[in-house]
């Protein structure tokens, strides 16, 4: 994300120990502009769960799967550049369905992790809530969350791939498949009250 042309004038780099401005306000430039939000097994198990589907059902229903070479990616589907879950209240307020299971991405949002050694996170300054409300810090405990989930999940699925030679869609469905299960046993990463008290942006 970072890497677009516009990034020097787009994303302002953060310490997490800086502060910065930012209130929602309710906009859907983030999610009406043509969802892109990368997602991990864990997103997807979360969600899965919270909309009472399984994951195959979810990837089904949601989720664009790419494969490029020997790795993949999954991505919210969206339509018509929105994303899915975004809905409208009568009022016109937005509104999102799976809130309280969003994608980590989307709880980091305008802030941008793109390191998994994060002394810094990018600050989204297009977003127009950006320069609004009160003084915040990055949500540290969720930044360094976000950064196991993405550290754990590629590695594991990288090590289906390169290690045990499975293609890259039966390594996917493999390991969604054992999160599925690991989330049965009630990990803190499949717990919405636990990622709630991560914070958001």
């Amino acid at each position: 994300m970072v890497g677009e042309p516009n990034a020097m004038s787009r994303y302002v780099r953060l310490r997490l120990s800086e502060t910065f401005k930012f209130k929602c306000v309710r906009c859907d430039m983030c999610c009406g502009t043509g969802p892109n939000v990368s997602l991990t097994g864990y997103d997807v198990v979360r969600m899965a769960k919270f909309l009472q589907m399984s994951w195959k059902s979810f990837l089904r229903a949601y989720v664009n799967v790419i494969v490029a070479d020997i790795f993949v990616f999954m991505s919210i589907r969206g339509e018509h550049g929105k994303c899915p879950f975004l809905h409208y209240k009568p009022s016109g307020e937005t509104l999102c369905v799976v809130y309280p299971a969003r994608p980590l991405r989307c709880r980091l949002y305008p802030l941008v992790v793109e390191s998994v050694k994060p002394s810094h996170v990018y600050l989204d300054s297009f977003c127009p809530g950006v320069g609004k409300g009160g003084e915040k810090r990055p949500p540290e405990r969720l930044v360094k969350h976000y950064v196991w989930e993405l550290k754990t999940y590629y590695s594991r699925l990288t090590k289906l791939v390169l290690e045990e030679g499975l293609e890259p869609l039966q390594a996917l469905e493999n390991l969604l498949e054992a999160l599925w299960s690991e989330s049965e046993e009630k990990p803190d990463w499949a717990n919405l009250d636990y990622i709630e008290s991560l914070g958001a942006t």
